[in-house]
């Protein structure tokens, strides 16, 4: 449907006047027209009429207006606009019907995004349920093995020992690989009603990739708040705690790593966080098994004089 040149609203075939000129349909009150009657083919709309070159005579006192409206029109006159107008109509109809299929294909092609991503967490899931349920069939057994008579062998103690420390280690495999898609942000100072998201995205932003709204799974600071000694004035200030970041996909993880190593030395300047520049560490995220084994691997690495201490995958 037309638009009116004069007000911008929309407007139908009967109170609608055309102009010769430029071809632009007005409703009959924005140009002062009646509502009734038929509009001469030769009408020019205000804008049009105000630029035509006037030859009146230097005698002529008072320039009159322009009669507009006629009283007898044809018919093929009639029948012409009317077929322009439905013509313009139509282009119109026709442009929003594009703009329409195109944004539902884009929703099609978010949908099915959305839909391989949903299979893959349904394997992973099913992945881990088989997990479990084998513990848990270890740990019948286990507990089987633990109310046996007292006059058992020290031969069935030590094996009892060994499936122990087994099912310890299968556990901590476990937690370290629901972890594979986590990071873990050191150093940046704590605020009050801050948005971890944000920092994030302003981090891995300084690091040199652009994530998407979709990329982050979640993001949180985690454990307890730590306490560093009091400073001569007598404040405590207080360490800030690690973000945990979970993010979609392993590999973005892999590619947040490998950039952090290679911009050793980023800091806090410009990522809209208070306080003083400070170095940031972005790391992977550990279980606390891991975290304590990978604590006396640095400390041995100091000890020693080893030049670098990283992990992979949750192993040093």
């Amino acid at each position: 449907m037309a638009k009116c040149g004069g007000c911008g609203r929309f407007l139908n075939a009967s109170e609608s006047a055309k102009c010769n000129n430029c071809n632009i349909v007005y409703h009959r009150s924005c140009v002062a027209l009646p509502t009734s009657g038929v509009v001469a083919p030769s009408w020019r709309c205000p804008e049009c009429n105000k630029n035509v070159i006037r030859n009146n005579k230097p005698d002529t006192p008072v320039r009159g207006p322009a009669h507009f409206v006629s009283q007898v029109v044809p018919t093929e006159s009639i029948a012409m606009d009317t077929s322009i107008l439905d013509d313009s109509v139509g282009k119109s109809k026709q442009d929003l019907n594009r703009a329409i299929l195109a944004e539902l294909r884009a929703i099609r092609i978010e949908f099915q995004e959305f839909r391989t991503e949903l299979i893959d967490l349904r394997a992973t899931i099913k992945a881990c349920n088989e997990r479990m349920n084998a513990m848990d069939v270890k740990l019948l057994e286990l507990e089987k093995r633990i109310n046996v008579p007292p006059s058992s062998s020290s031969s069935d103690m030590l094996h009892l020992n060994d499936v122990i420390a087994q099912l310890r280690q299968d556990l901590n495999d476990r937690d370290q690989e629901s972890l594979i898609n986590d990071l873990e942000i050191i150093n940046i100072p704590e605020d009050k009603g801050e948005n971890p998201i944000h920092i994030v995205t302003q981090v891995v932003t300084k690091l040199g990739i652009n994530l998407a709204p979709c990329d982050i799974v979640s993001a949180e600071r985690v454990g307890a708040r730590r306490i560093i000694a009091a400073n001569p004035e007598g404040a405590v200030p207080t360490r800030p705690r690690p973000i945990a970041v979970r993010l979609a996909r392993r590999d973005l993880r892999d590619e947040v790593l490998r950039n952090a190593r290679v911009r050793r030395g980023a800091n806090t300047a410009d990522i809209g966080v208070s306080g003083t520049s400070r170095p940031f560490y972005v790391n992977e995220r550990l279980t606390k098994y891991n975290r304590a084994l990978f604590q006396k691997a640095r400390e041995m690495g100091r000890r020693f004089g080893w030049r670098f201490v990283w992990t992979r995958r949750g192993r040093s």
